[in-house]
C-alpha cells in the first residue's frame, strides 16, 4: 500500500483505512447535497444517494471517536495532556470555521443585512450552539457544534471508559438517550404552531451523543481482539450485510420513527466499517485518493455546501441540456464537474487556513512544554 503524506496525522500514527472513510464520508456528503441543494436527481436505481448519504455525518461522529482514542490514549501519562489535546483541536477546526463564519455574515451583510444576533455570534465563537436550536451560522455547521462539545468531555470520557465493558454500558446509556431525547424534541418540533423547516431533534448533540459512544466502543472492541484474527474477520460481513441492507433494501424503513431508530443502525454499520477499516483496510479505501479527499474532508464539508448554491443554476442548467442524451445520469456529470470546483477552493482553505491553524497550535504546544521544562528546571 502506497505511503501517504499527511499533514494533519504523523506518520507513525496514520490509520491509512480510517482517513480514507474520512475522504468516502466527505464524498457522499457533497452528492447527497447536490440532490438536496442543486435540485437534481440521478436515476431511481441511485435513489439512495439522497435517502442515505446524508449519514455519513454520522461516520464523521464515529470516526472522530475512534481517531481520537487511537491518538490521544498514548499521551495521558504526559503532564498536562489535557491542555495539549484541548489546543490542538481548536486550532483544527476553529480557523477555517471562524473564517466561512465571516464570509457568511459577511454574505449576508452585501445581500440585504445581517439575519443573526449577537447571540449567536456568541454561541458560534464559543461552539456552543450545538445546544440551541438553529443557532449555527455557517452552513452545515451544526455537525461541528456536536463535534465540538464532544470534545470538549472527551477527556472525562477517555480517562472514565477504560475497558470494553465500560464501553458498552456507556453505549447502551447514550443510545438510551440520544433516541429519549431526539423523540421528545421531535414531539416539540411538531406540536408548534409553526414549526421550522428543519426538525431540531436530528441536529442536536444529546441527539447524537450514541454515535460517538459508538466510535469509543469499537476502539475497545479493536483492543479487546486484536490478537484473535477469526473475530476480525467478523467486522467486513457485518459491516458489509448491514450497510448492504440499509441502503440496497431500505431496511432502516422498518426501525424509522421519531426516535429516528433508523439512524441507530446506520451506525452499527458504520461502527463495523470502522472497525474492518482500522484492522484489514481494504485498497480502495485506503488508496491514496480517498486518503487525499480525507486530508481534506474538513474543508471538503463545510465549504461544499456554499459552492453547490452559488452554482446552484449551472448544475441545473448542465443537467438539463444532458438529460436528453443520457437521461438522470447526467447527475454524475454534474457531480463530476462541481466536485472539480469544490477542489479548487477546497484546496485554498487546506493549505491557507488549515494547515497554518494546525501548526500554529503544535507550536503553542512546544512552547507550553518549552516554558514547563523551563519552570521546572
Amino acid at each position: 500500500m502506497r505511503e501517504f503524506h499527511s499533514v494533519l496525522v504523523k506518520k507513525e500514527r496514520l490509520l491509512p483505512g480510517i482517513h480514507g472513510l474520512r475522504g468516502v464520508a466527505a464524498l457522499a456528503v457533497v452528492l447527497y447535497h447536490l440532490i438536496h441543494i442543486g435540485g437534481i436527481k440521478p436515476p431511481n436505481i441511485f435513489e439512495f444517494i439522497g435517502r442515505d448519504f446524508g449519514y455519513s455525518v454520522h461516520l464523521f461522529f464515529i470516526l472522530s471517536a475512534y481517531s481520537l482514542m487511537y491518538s490521544t490514549e498514548p499521551r495521558i501519562n504526559r503532564p498536562d495532556w489535557v491542555g495539549d489535546y484541548l489546543i490542538k483541536r481548536f486550532f483544527r477546526i476553529a480557523p477555517l470555521f471562524y473564517f466561512l463564519m465571516v464570509f457568511e455574515i459577511g454574505r449576508q451583510a452585501f445581500y440585504g443585512g445581517v439575519a443573526v444576533g449577537a447571540s449567536s455570534i456568541v454561541l458560534n465563537l464559543t461552539f456552543t450552539f450545538g445546544f440551541i436550536p438553529f443557532a449555527g451560522i455557517v452552513w452545515g455547521g451544526w455537525a461541528v457544534g456536536v463535534e465540538m462539545i464532544f470534545y470538549a468531555i472527551f477527556p472525562v470520557l477517555l480517562s472514565t471508559i477504560r475497558s470494553h465493558r465500560s464501553a458498552l454500558i456507556f453505549l447502551i446509556i447514550s443510545i438510551a438517550v440520544s433516541c429519549y431525547i431526539r423523540t421528545a424534541l421531535h414531539h416539540q418540533h411538531i406540536n408548534l404552531v409553526s414549526p421550522p423547516k428543519w426538525d431540531w431533534s436530528y441536529y442536536a448533540f444529546a441527539s447524537n451523543i450514541c454515535f460517538f459512544a459508538m466510535g469509543i466502543f469499537a476502539f475497545r472492541v479493536r483492543q479487546q481482539l486484536k490478537k484473535e484474527s477469526t473475530m476480525m474477520a467478523l467486522f467486513p460481513l457485518i459491516a458489509m450485510a448491514l450497510i448492504g441492507w440499509l441502503m440496497f433494501f431500505g431496511g432502516g424503513k422498518y426501525f424509522y420513527g421519531s426516535g429516528r431508530g433508523d439512524i441507530v443502525v446506520w451506525g452499527f454499520g458504520l461502527a463495523a466499517l470502522c472497525l474492518w477499516q482500522s484492522t484489514q483496510p481494504s485498497f480502495i479505501i485506503a488508496h491514496g485518493l480517498f486518503q487525499y479527499f480525507g486530508e481534506r474532508s474538513f474543508s471538503i464539508y463545510l465549504v461544499h455546501p456554499v459552492v453547490i448554491e452559488f452554482f446552484k443554476s449551472f448544475i441545473f442548467k448542465t443537467y438539463e441540456e444532458l438529460l436528453p442524451f443520457i437521461g438522470a445520469y447526467a447527475y454524475f456529470v454534474c457531480a463530476i464537474l462541481i466536485l472539480a470546483v469544490i477542489l479548487i477552493f477546497v484546496e485554498l482553505t487546506y493549505r491557507l487556513i488549515e494547515v497554518p491553524g494546525i501548526h500554529l497550535g503544535r507550536q503553542l504546544i512546544v512552547r507550553r512544554r518549552s516554558q514547563e521544562y523551563a519552570e521546572i528546571s
